[in-house]
């Protein structure tokens, strides 16, 4: 049974040997909340959540990981209501997350069947090199925004 809580200072050092916490030091001093879920004492995804500065104002879901070997078990879905959730408590009446526009077609389709629709803003581009936990990363991808209503 796959539970998902937040991730604690003292887990970081463990679930990191497991799942890729790119965002983990992405903006120090922004608020942010990763979320993991447990399979047991394993560590078998995680969700990124943005608070702050995001594209469309309102907290934003990224960086959604599963292990490959758990992929389409419902962890990614698991993962996505309790950023919701997360979102709902805080007060927050929407939540957004951005998709590649040509690519991730699996990803698109499990974001509409959990109730999100294109946000009315263009796609944006991204292209260069950006960091991530001090690692250059080379991106070029159009990403489209989706947004929920909570």
């Amino acid at each position: 049974m796959v539970s998902v809580r937040e991730l604690e200072a003292s887990d970081v050092p463990y679930v990191d040997e497991f799942l890729p916490l790119s965002r983990l030091s992405e903006q120090p001093g922004e608020p942010s909340t990763y979320l993991v879920a447990w399979d047991g004492e394993e560590p078998v995804g995680h969700a990124h959540i943005a608070w702050t500065g995001t594209h469309l104002g309102v907290p934003e879901i990224q960086d959604v990981f599963v292990v490959p070997e758990r992929r389409r078990q419902g962890i990614a879905s698991q993962l996505t209501r309790a950023a919701e959730a997360e979102a709902r408590t805080r007060g927050w009446e929407a939540i957004s997350l951005s998709v590649s526009q040509e690519g991730n077609q699996s990803a698109r389709r499990l974001y509409a069947k959990l109730g999100y629709v294109e946000a009315p803003t263009d796609p944006v581009r991204v292209s260069g090199v950006i960091i991530l936990r001090g690692q250059p990363l080379e991106v070029e991808d159009t990403l489209v925004y989706l947004m929920k209503r909570l």
